[in-house]
């Protein structure tokens, strides 16, 4: 009987540390101080089969916050210099980007360098897939109709870059590139969830990266944590609304030009396709 209660305890104690490796996490809230900026809708109407598949309007996708200010698509990460020697692989799963009603899904993608990465296509008709890295291998191409996956060279290292569709202007994504896997994205209500696997104890600093209000990979915003038992809870992090009324200068469709846009569009063979060029005047 004795040896039972033991064998019993000993498998208790297992499950309860193992629910507690489970729940160790970095997690974290983002918000904008302030009222948030109203989301505008995109007009697809220029074409046809874009405006088909949205009975509903479609709110453009840079700011995603909430009544209460809680701020969607921010790329939460522990910072690129404390975070480059420490354990982790790459995913086996690929990174994946989508696109849905002429749209990117997902809006914002963080992967791994040497993560496997594909670009898939679920409408049936072009699109055209048009990165702005400048440290990462580009890419430009064409999908002409549904994909269930391009396979794209494996990024190589840390990075934040544009992706762009050349036939449908509002069609925009960005995607970061980390050498570590700390890294999240927080989600509608505003917070996020770091796994911790493998990453020890101690002082970290936590990066916050949004294209609106926090895009310049070199001078990103700061939250101080500290890792104790795997877990971490941050400060929550605040964007102060009025940033956002600062005004970058705009590509065609609206987007914020990085310094990647300037970069010469490397030639794209597939994008050569009657009627193009009219077809990306005709959906501005």
């Amino acid at each position: 009987m004795k040896l039972k209660s033991a064998v019993a305890a000993i498998a208790m104690a297992a499950a309860l540390s193992l629910s507690s490796l489970a729940l160790a996490d970095i997690t974290g809230k983002v918000s904008i101080d302030g009222k948030p900026p109203k989301a505008a809708d995109i007009d697809m109407s220029g074409v046809k089969e874009c405006a088909a598949q949205h009975p509903d309007p479609v709110p453009d996708p840079t700011v995603v916050a909430d009544d209460k200010g809680n701020l969607a698509n921010v790329i939460v990460a522990i910072k690129k210099d404390e975070g480059k020697d420490l354990p982790g692989e790459a995913p086996k799963e690929p990174a994946v980007l989508d696109q849905k009603g002429c749209m990117y899904e997902p809006h914002v993608l963080p992967m791994m360098a040497g993560q496997d990465f594909v670009v898939k296509n679920q409408d049936d008709f072009l699109h055209n897939v048009h990165s702005l890295s400048t440290i990462n291998p580009a890419f430009n191409f064409g999908q002409p109709t549904k994909d269930e996956g391009k396979k794209i060279e494996p990024m190589k290292a840390a990075e934040y870059f544009r992706v762009k569709c050349d036939v449908h202007p509002w069609m925009s994504a960005y995607v970061a590139v980390f050498e570590h896997p700390f890294f999240a994205v927080s989600k509608e209500d505003g917070t996020y969830k770091i796994p911790t696997a493998g990453l020890p104890d101690g002082d970290y600093t936590l990066t916050f990266w949004h294209e609106k209000y926090a895009s310049d990979a070199d001078n990103l915003p700061t939250e101080k944590i500290t890792v104790k038992g795997g877990k971490a809870e941050a400060p929550e992090h605040k964007f102060k609304a009025e940033a956002a009324m600062a005004e970058p200068a705009k590509g065609a469709a609206g987007q914020a030009v990085l310094a990647a846009d300037t970069k010469p569009a490397p030639a794209c063979p597939a994008c050569a396709v009657p009627k193009l060029e009219k077809v990306a005047q005709a959906s501005k």
